[in-house]
């Protein structure tokens, strides 16, 4: 029972800390910077940390699971939901962000090239992949809260 109390403060740090960026620091910074060059930098700095930190509580939530005596029949599906979103981080920071971060230095600044243009389109699509893949965990981290939540109460 203590272990579920733990894994669902820390779902909800990590929750907030994917909203918070999603909802506020990005939107944010596109509309404070004036170029989106340095718009982009800083929201994909701090995605990276965010990733980082991602991975770091994924792991933290399986371990914690692991050693916790909460063997019911839905230990599994927890288990895989964790597994899943702190795959999700690492496919995120690791394959998209990384690309992502190689056109960035390559090509510069993406919103003057053309929308047709393979680099741009590229770009486009990675940064489709990641926004699903952040939409992911925050739906995985709001359906495990309420889980926990309601086994709490």
């Amino acid at each position: 029972m203590r272990s579920q109390k733990i894994r669902l403060a820390i779902l909800g740090l990590w929750l907030g800390a994917m909203a918070f960026f999603s909802f506020v620091v990005a939107p944010s910074a596109f509309a404070v910077l004036r170029q989106q060059q340095l718009a982009g930098a800083l929201v994909s700095q701090t995605l990276g940390a965010l990733e980082i930190i991602g991975i770091i509580i994924g792991a933290l939530l399986i371990a914690i699971l692991v050693i916790s005596r909460d063997r019911d029949r839905v230990f599994l599906y927890e288990l895989i939901a964790l597994a899943l979103m702190t795959a999700s981080m690492l496919v995120s920071r690791f394959v998209v962000s990384g690309r992502m971060h190689e056109l960035r230095v390559s090509l510069g600044e993406i919103a003057q090239l053309a929308a047709n243009d393979p680099a741009r389109v590229e770009f486009d699509r990675l940064h489709q992949y990641s926004v699903w893949l952040m939409g992911f965990d925050i739906l995985g981290a709001i359906a495990l809260i309420v889980y926990l939540a309601r086994r709490n109460a």
